[in-house]
């Protein structure tokens, strides 16, 4: 069964917060800041 993941993240540029699941977490928050 695979491991998931809940994150919140908080733009400061934007002010706002995004939420979301992954199954890796690296590569989620690599693709945030892109």
């Amino acid at each position: 069964m695979a491991e998931f993941v809940v994150y919140i993240l908080y733009s400061e540029k934007f002010k706002k917060n995004y939420t979301g699941f992954t199954s890796n977490l690296i590569e989620r928050f690599k693709s945030h800041n892109v």
